[in-house]
């Protein structure tokens, strides 16, 4: 695992082992991975209780028809230019995209 991704609070769901254990059906991956720095997330909810509902920031990991393995996660930027962020809590809202995307990043290169 990244030196990254151990600072942040993290947390998953194993949604293909749940679906194969209630349908008996194997299943393609998807794996739910949720990071999330705490004291940035405490400031961003102090803010505006709106960005409660982005924490924790997700990367899911999901096998295509084939087999092949992708990281998605939603892109932050147009949230973070629509929240009208007060000017001290940009650069933390910039850090955790950035983070999510070196985490992504690391997981591709097999980091993780």
């Amino acid at each position: 695992m990244s030196e990254l991704a151990k600072t942040l609070h993290r947390d998953e769901a194993e949604l293909s082992k749940q679906v194969e254990s209630m349908t008996g059906k194997p299943q393609k991956r998807i794996t739910i991975f949720e990071f999330c720095d705490p004291l940035t997330a405490v400031k961003m909810v102090d803010a505006d209780l709106v960005f409660s509902a982005f924490l924790p920031c997700r990367i899911a990991l999901v096998q295509d028809k084939d087999g092949k393995a992708y990281l998605m996660t939603l892109s932050l930027d147009p949230m973070i230019k629509a929240a009208g962020l007060d000017p001290t809590l940009q650069p933390l809202a910039f850090k955790v995209r950035d983070n999510i995307m070196n985490i992504m990043k690391a997981g591709a290169n097999g980091d993780l």
